[in-house]
């Protein structure tokens, strides 16, 4: 009996130790696939406009959206980092399985909200094959057929695509509002999309790339918003109101928070701060300028753990709501943002949670 017990257990072993070869060989397979595709380079072709700030603003120069007489709802998602720099051999798969968990919880999000533009905060992605999965999130996007407008964080660029490629991927998107934007920028993807009542601008929304690094003291930090950004949104809200008539409001949606975000303490309208923040180490004066210039609301992501919205000299700087579980997170800041533009343009801000 002792005998019979010792082959059956000797049997088991052998059996899960090939089991584990086989498991470890697949897993081989695949990392050397996916590490093929990585090397890869893709460069893109994608020009930004050339601006200076003599040229003449135009209404055209814009892109538009007309929210009717009622209410205008805009869902804001932001720090999804598909793939989160994981193969299937680095992590067993379990990346691919949060991105289908995220998937699920977003698009329940979007079908329960209903909105009318949604707005990506940027690191939609984190992973050496970016433009693939940067397409596969377009393509997931373009299937509720509503206008969605994404800027670049300080990952997505992390891998074999450039940003003019990424750029090709996101303008090529039916319903993506993504432009280039003006040249000589920090970053690519500097744009705007006003809202419009009666084919009036009542609102301006400012979408700004602050997360291209640059070297300041022989350091690399984020970049922040720059010198030249501010310049082009001072003109361009300075054409918006001359072409209107009269003052429009704007907000900035940016993914590195403005320096100014660190004087916020305490007195959150709303939302958590579980998180100390990182925000653009050099300051180049943006948020005076903004608050200068009609700014009413700036939302920044980056930080997962906070969502908060506080009030900064008049002006409400808030934290979009990381929407996915790849990446680090905490439930009590997980879900989305949402802006509600009603009929007499005031903004309504909720944090939706999965």
């Amino acid at each position: 009996m002792n005998k019979i017990k010792k082959f059956f257990g000797f049997k088991a072993v052998k059996i899960i130790i090939s089991i584990i070869m086989i498991i470890l060989v697949i897993v081989a397979c695949c990392n050397a696939y996916f590490a093929s595709v990585a090397l890869q380079y893709q460069k893109g072709v994608a020009v930004c406009d050339e601006w200076s700030p003599q040229d003449t603003y135009t209404p055209d120069y814009a892109q538009t959206i007309d929210a009717g007489n009622g209410d205008f709802k805009i869902l804001c998602i932001t720090d999804i980092h598909i793939r989160n720099h994981g193969t299937f051999a680095a992590a067993f798969g379990v990346n691919f399985i949060l991105d289908g968990m995220s998937e699920i919880q977003l698009k329940k999000l979007i079908n329960n909200t209903a909105p009318d533009m949604i707005i990506v905060g940027g690191d939609t992605v984190l992973t050496a094959w970016n433009d693939i999965c940067t397409q596969q999130f377009c393509d997931f996007m373009e299937q509720f057929e509503i206008p969605w407008a994404p800027i670049f964080g300080n990952h997505d660029y992390e891998g074999r695509a450039d940003k003019a490629k990424l750029a090709e991927i996101y303008e090529a998107s039916e319903n993506c509002l993504f432009k280039c934007g003006p040249d000589g920028m920090n970053g690519m993807g500097n744009y705007i999309v006003n809202i419009t009542r009666n084919n009036e601008v009542v609102y301006s929304l400012f979408m700004m790339d602050d997360g291209q690094f640059r070297v300041v003291d022989n350091a690399v930090t984020y970049g922040g918003v720059g010198e030249r950004q501010i310049e082009w949104y001072k003109w361009a809200v300075n054409g918006i109101n001359e072409t209107s008539g009269k003052t429009v409001p704007n907000m900035a949606f940016i993914h590195v928070p403005l320096p100014e975000y660190k004087q916020l303490t305490d007195n959150f309208e709303m939302g958590q701060r579980l998180e100390e923040t990182t925000a653009a180490t050099v300051n180049d004066g943006f948020f005076d300028a903004f608050k200068e210039n009609g700014g009413t609301h700036v939302f920044a992501a980056h930080d997962h753990n906070n969502n908060f919205i506080a009030d900064y000299e008049g002006v409400k700087l808030g934290y979009l709501t990381k929407s996915s579980y790849n990446c680090y997170f905490s439930f009590k800041t997980l879900g989305a943002t949402v802006l509600t533009l009603d009929s007499d343009n005031n903004v309504n801000i909720e944090i939706e949670e999965f």
